[in-house]
């Protein structure tokens, strides 16, 4: 952040250090008048300039700033978010925020058709080089929705800008698994901005091997007794996006933006698959092996338009926004049968297609007020719809030009989710000591109709009342205490509520529980941070409560696997965060982050009885060095140990750790190129985990390849300094005190 501020000095040393910050870019010029024997010369402007630190936390949000990382040049967002504080990754690419598989995600704080599909190849798809950062909001607080029990996962692409002309910049980088470039444009006609952006991503030209052994083993004297599935495969996906944002300010109190995107992704798997089922005795009962292409894509685009009106005092505004979003998704898995003993009857020859439509409409009508410097009033409403369709089509034969659709299985239905809320919220300030709290209502009614297939309607209308309170002491600048108590909910997936029964796999079922209500997370949290001087950092202790978890629930049923959900869960969790940046010298820092957690979880019902309890961690690093401040060096690494869960455990610890080196060249550093490595030794990793219940055990075994090395380059060219404004109507408003206003980052 620069900050600017007049001085006036008799005497001018090139570099001042105040409170340990080094001031540059210095602009002077000597008074016309002498006003001593001395000559005086007078500061016009001084620009406070301050190495912007890796990771950031108030408590409420932690913010990791993506564009100091050297390596996001040539990494994917799924890459960069291993080394995000509250985020774990596992080897099988499941995200976890603050120990949670339930959060939100936002691009640049808006609801995005595209993280609605498969997340994680989403983000192994989008490069990480277009990130300005990424937020970890675990106290979103009454303005924003309520959904997600671990919080909010913000990824921030807009960049930081200089004040007028024009500004162009491309970028390419090739890894052990992708390549990919981008372009991006701004440029400012009077008061109107506009900054366009295109990218590609090709995970396709070096596929990923995977192999992997499941066991299921039934425990109450079924003929079914074990069943072993093995699968080997490689997979590959690719990226194209485009995004265009414009902002009109005709006055001071007025602002008018529109931004416009689109996205394709797919992605494809190409395997073999062995499966067998074994008698008690171990005797074979049947074995089949089968080829398998798995494949898919998502094609989706949005636009939104808003209005901020400002009344001439400081965060007073009115913020109106309307969004719509459409997205097609197709998913398409084939088995070829390569032969088959025993008992079975499976076809020669299966194939499932199924394919999601999607329509969002938002609208939302946002007021804030700060009455004086002590009191700020929010409150608002947000009208979400959503009405998809969703059609799945089951093929058998003796090949695939032969096969025939089975009708009876075949399934066509329309799918909604309308969710209407109001909140209101207040911040007060009282000299050291400040205050948040704030309700937000929720009202979501959702269901499907089945046009085709044999299946109930249902309908699940939902109401929520979300509250949450923040009280915060300051110590001293920019050292603080605070407090906090905050609800979030947890609403179930259309597709976990949808009793189709998928029967493809052999020897297992899966289907949905149209009962299902919202999951009710309570969190008390207590945090200090301090971000001033060389080392700084934060502690948060905190503490979690959910009383009726969705869980997903596997049982044995007439020798057969089923699959499942249900509220059944009731989990307590501790957990203690700590992290700290430490700028040892002004070109050598290191920062550092540490968790760890006890949870107990245990589920009695009629479907489920299971008991879990143990102590999870994890714990990321990184050091960066600057050399002649051209070069820019960094070492990382980090690790977790298996996670738990209701009804299993992971067994193996995962570890990453790489390097990365990278230089500017050019007036303004318009030159930067980067090279990384990571993960190189060992080449190939393994990774298992035992889930069970009083019925059944399920074991699975997986070995993966993970090292990766990477080039980037890119230049910009042009003279534009300044960034498409914001209404408030962004996420980034919440961290905020200045005007809405300026939005923008």
């Amino acid at each position: 952040m620069n900050k600017v501020y007049p001085f006036s000095f008799s005497r001018l040393r090139s570099t001042i250090l105040i409170g340990g910050l080094t001031l540059v870019s210095l602009h002077v010029f000597a008074d016309e008048e002498e006003t001593s024997e001395l000559d005086e010369t007078q500061l016009d402007e001084l620009v406070v300039v301050q190495q912007q630190k890796l990771v950031k936390s108030d408590g409420a949000t932690l913010t990791y700033n993506v564009s100091e990382d050297p390596e996001a040049g040539s990494s994917n967002t799924l890459d960069i978010l291993r080394k995000v504080p509250g985020v774990t990754v596992d080897s099988e690419d499941n995200i976890k925020v603050n120990g949670q598989s339930s959060f939100k995600v936002l691009l640049n704080g808006r609801e995005d058709p595209m993280v609605k599909g498969d997340l994680k190849t989403v983000l192994k798809s989008f490069p990480a080089s277009t990130i300005k950062k990424i937020e970890v909001i675990s106290e979103p607080g009454a303005k924003y929705d309520a959904e997600g029990v671990g919080g909010i996962l913000n990824i921030v692409t807009d960049r930081s800008r200089s004040l007028s002309g024009f500004m162009t910049q491309i970028g390419a980088w090739v890894n052990a698994y992708q390549v990919g470039g981008y372009l991006n444009g701004r440029t400012k006609i009077k008061n109107v901005m506009l900054d366009a952006n295109v990218s590609y991503n090709n995970g396709r030209v070096w596929p990923r091997s995977q192999t992997s052994e499941r066991k299921i083993e039934s425990l109450n004297g079924s003929e079914n007794h074990l069943m072993t599935a093995c699968q080997k495969a490689k997979s590959g996906w690719d990226y194209t996006g485009a995004n265009v944002n414009m902002s009109w300010e005709p006055d001071s109190l007025n602002l008018f933006t529109l931004s416009a995107n689109y996205g394709y992704n797919s992605w494809g798997s190409n395997g073999t698959e062995e499966r067998d089922m074994k008698r008690p005795d171990l005797s074979t009962m049947w074995a089949l092996r089968r080829d398998f292409h798995s494949s898919g894509d998502y094609n989706g685009g949005g636009v939104q338009v808003s209005y901020q009106h400002n009344f001439h005092r400081t965060d007073h505004t009115l913020v109106a926004s309307y969004e719509y979003d459409y997205g097609g998704q197709d998913f398409n898995t084939d088995y070829l049968l390569s032969y088959l003993v025993g008992s079975g009857d499976e076809s020669p020859f299966s194939s499932e297609t199924n394919r999601v439509i999607r329509n969002y409409h938002i609208m939302q009508l946002d007021y804030s007020n700060r009455f004086n410097s002590r009191h700020l009033l929010e409150a608002g409403g947000k009208v979400f719809l959503n009405d998809n369709s969703n059609t799945i089509r089951p093929f058998f034969g003796p090949s695939p030009e032969e096969s025939i659709e089975n009708e009876t299985l075949m399934v066509k239905m329309s799918r909604q989710m309308n969710v209407y809320a109001l909140y209101g919220s207040y911040t007060g300030s009282f000299s050291k000591w400040s205050v948040k709290a704030g309700l937000r209502y929720e009202h979501t009614d959702m269901g499907g109709k089945y046009k085709i297939g044999d299946y109930p309607d249902f309908t699940t209308v939902l109401n929520d009342i979300v509250p949450n309170m923040a009280v915060s002491y300051n110590l001293a600048d920019a050292t603080s205490l605070r407090f906090a108590y905050q609800m979030r909910i947890t609403r179930p997936d259309v597709s976990q509520l949808n009793p189709y029964v998928n029967v493809l796999t052999p020897g297992q079922i899966e289907y949905g529980n149209p009962d299902l209500k919202s999951e009710k997370g309570h969190t008390f949290s207590l945090a200090y941070s301090n971000y001033e001087g060389k080392f700084s950092g934060s502690a948060k202790l905190t503490y979690r409560y959910v009383s009726n978890g969705v869980n997903d629930v596997i049982f044995m049923r007439d020798g057969i696997m089923n699959s499942t959900y249900a509220n059944i869960g009731e989990y307590h969790m501790g957990m203690l965060d700590l992290s700290g940046d430490w700028n040892i010298t002004s070109d050598l820092r290191w920062s550092v982050y540490l968790s760890g957690s006890y949870q107990h979880m245990q589920a009695d019902s009629d479907l489920l009885k299971a008991k879990n309890h143990g102590w999870q961690a994890n714990m990321n690093t990184n050091l960066n060095y600057t050399i002649a401040k051209k070069w820019r060096m960094s070492a990382y690494g980090g690790m977790w140990t298996p996670w738990i869960d209701l009804q299993g455990r992971g067994t193996t610890t995962g570890y990453y750790y790489g390097l990365g080196a990278g230089r500017s060249w050019l007036k303004d550093d318009a030159l930067t190129v980067q090279l990384s490595a990571g993960n190189f030794l060992p080449a190939h990793r393994s990774n298992s985990y035992r889930q069970e219940d009083e019925s059944m055990r399920l074991t699975y075994r997986g070995r993966y390849s993970q090292w990766n090395v990477g080039l980037s380059v890119s230049f910009k060219f042009g003279g534009l300094k300044a960034g498409v404004k914001k209404t408030a109507a962004n996420i980034e408003k919440e961290a905020s005190t200045s005007s809405g206003s300026k939005g923008g980052n």
